[in-house]
């Protein structure tokens, strides 16, 4: 039995991206799912903050899908998912920051704004100008290559991953929509469906479209 714990649930973006970076890995762990609709009481006891992903490693306790990942690479460094070089790691980290600090935040408020038209003009703006400087400054200038960082697949593309899967559904329920200008975001997107990693967690459209149609409906 494996040493290592993921406690995950099915629909988590978050807990997707540290199944696809465990693939990526070959780490072998066992897999608990937890509904996070239903919560056990032992996993309000398990979890400080109540969310996925979670590992138990050793005995211990970590979780946040960012830091488990950057713990994985140290502890299991092969294959590297993080450049060697001091400055390109720091670039890798940097977008990763981007996506949880930047683009996220606009994509939720379309789900918080979306009863209100005018502000739903001015977050679809937002999140194009988002992917717009994801694709200038950060595909565009990190290398030559598929992915993120150049030809080979980092921490980075497995930190915006499962949000671009899901992004079809931020365009047929609220109006959002991938800038035409965004050529290699495309590719790249193109490029992580293809990767083993992708298909052994992906859920489909009508999953995914199941679970966001219950905000309109609770609104």
């Amino acid at each position: 039995m494996s040493d290592i714990e993921l406690f995950s649930f099915e629909a988590c973006p978050f807990a997707q991206r540290t199944r696809m970076m465990m693939i990526e890995k070959g780490i072998e762990c066992s897999l608990t799912e937890v509904d996070l609709y239903n919560k056990p009481d032992w996993w309000k006891e398990l979890s400080p903050h109540g969310k996925v992903p979670l590992i138990r490693h050793n005995g211990e306790i970590v979780y946040e899908s960012r830091i488990i990942n950057e713990y994985l690479e140290d502890v299991f460094p092969e294959p590297p998912l993080l450049p060697a070089d001091p400055l390109r790691r720091a670039m890798a980290r940097i977008w990763i920051d981007y996506c949880d600090t930047y683009f996220l935040p606009a994509l939720h408020k379309l789900i918080a704004d979306r009863q209100d038209k005018e502000k739903q003009k001015e977050n679809r703006t937002l999140i194009a100008e988002k992917l717009l400087f994801i694709e200038n400054e950060g595909l565009r200038k990190l290398g030559d290559g598929p992915y993120f960082m150049g030809r080979e697949l980092t921490l980075v593309d497995l930190q915006y991953m499962p949000f671009i899967e899901r992004f079809p559904c931020y365009e047929e329920l609220w109006g959002a929509s991938i800038p035409e200008e965004c050529t290699r975001f495309r590719d790249w997107f193109e490029t992580m469906q293809a990767r083993e990693s992708h298909h052994k967690t992906v859920n489909t459209l009508e999953f995914h479209m199941q679970r966001y149609s219950k905000y309109d409906k609770a609104a």
